[in-house]
């Protein structure tokens, strides 16, 4: 009985390791970019978090003059995004979008 039971676990045990060894790698997760060109930052960063399931944050830079920092989001407004809206983003290429006070695109 005891030579049964540890040839059931030892072929147990070379299934499980054939398989981790044939297992293809995780894929990257994507998603698609909402359009969020034009919105106020606060209405765009909630855009790209609710279409990646949270697993993403875009990554936000000055249109002109000396970089600032983002704050209060509700005082930004998105002059231009990559990717475009409806292209993939995954966490290899998150979006970018580009930021300027209201009225400063």
């Amino acid at each position: 009985m005891k030579k049964h039971a540890i040839g059931i676990i030892g072929a147990a045990s070379l299934l499980a390791a054939v398989a981790i060894g044939t297992a293809n790698p995780a894929a990257a997760d994507t998603w698609e970019m909402p359009d969020v060109e034009g919105k106020v930052l606060q209405s765009a960063w909630d855009a790209v978090v609710a279409a990646t399931d949270g697993a993403l944050v875009p990554e936000t830079a000055t249109a002109e003059g000396p970089p600032f920092e983002q704050i209060n989001l509700t005082n930004w407004e998105v002059c231009s995004q990559s990717p475009s809206a409806g292209e993939e983003v995954s966490e290899d290429s998150p979006p970018e979008l580009e930021v300027a006070r209201p009225n400063g695109c």
